[in-house]
């Protein structure tokens, strides 16, 4: 078994989803993960597809010359393990400002933790209608690395940029 991880970008317009779950159904594709989003007018996405080897070059091929109405571009891996690492929940909300996570990952970095997710967005703030930056993060962290560890690292980010970051 191969996994496809397949991004795609396009006007958005009802249909889409259909319309790439059905050929990807049809190509005997099992659709595993994935995240989309409407952003400024557009449709994106990226997903994860499980299939046999044999199947993957020919779907590849098929895919990309396919009238979808969507920009589509593919790459193939092996299926990866993930247990010689944490999962871990981050969570934050701040005022709005520059750098925020640039400082938060450049951390991450350090300690060789690997972003899962990363969903982001501003927010009007309920009573003083102040813009404010929320994030959630899952990360990766190898268990070589305590929570205890990050935690701190975090919390002194979190004091910098007078912002709520929690570490799950």
């Amino acid at each position: 078994m191969k996994s496809i991880i397949i991004s795609v970008l396009g006007d958005d317009k009802p249909g889409l989803v259909e319309n790439l779950s059905d050929f990807i159904v049809k190509h005997g594709g099992d659709w595993v993960d994935s995240r989309m989003s409407h952003l400024g007018g557009k449709f994106a996405g990226i997903l994860s597809v499980n299939m046999k080897d044999t199947d993957v070059e020919a779907f590849i091929e098929d895919i990309s010359n396919a009238d979808l109405g969507l920009n589509v571009l593919c790459e193939t891996t092996d299926i990866v393990s993930i247990t010689e690492y944490n999962n871990y929940h981050i969570d934050l909300i701040g005022q709005n400002r520059p750098g925020i996570i640039h400082e938060l990952t450049h951390v991450l970095a350090e300690f060789k933790a690997n972003v899962e997710d990363l969903t982001s967005e501003i927010v009007e703030a309920p009573m003083s209608g102040e813009e404010l930056f929320k994030a959630t993060i899952n990360i990766h962290l190898p268990k070589s690395i305590s929570k205890l560890t990050i935690k701190k690292k975090i919390e002194k980010i979190a004091n910098e940029f007078v912002a709520d970051i929690q570490l799950k």
